[in-house]
């Protein structure tokens, strides 16, 4: 092989790459994408709910088990599933922000 001639294999495999994305973005220029709007906002609402639910989950999950340690009243459960609840929606408000982006 040459030094000063390229393989034509790479040229081959470049002239097919730039097809590509030209094809892609006029593909993405189509209102075709449209769909894949929908189902990243169904994914967010997704993303949402199993944000707020973790966090309640493992807030009265913690005061729970800190309750039957203790043998106290349901205290901990409460101030624990309170935090839980500020948590989550603290997550909530942060992926909000991090989607009007």
């Amino acid at each position: 092989m040459s030094e000063g001639e390229p393989p034509t294999r790479l040229d081959d495999l470049d002239a097919r790459l730039r097809r590509l994305r030209e094809r892609t973005s006029e593909e993405d220029a189509t209102p075709a994408g449209r769909g894949l709007q929908s189902s990243s906002a169904a994914g967010f609402a997704l993303r949402i709910g199993i944000e707020l639910l973790a966090a309640l989950l493992v807030g009265g999950g913690i005061g729970w088990l800190l309750d039957r340690w203790f043998g106290t009243l349901p205290l901990f459960l409460i101030v624990f599933f309170l935090l839980g609840a500020c948590a989550g929606m603290l997550n909530v408000f942060r992926a909000g922000r991090e989607i009007n982006r």
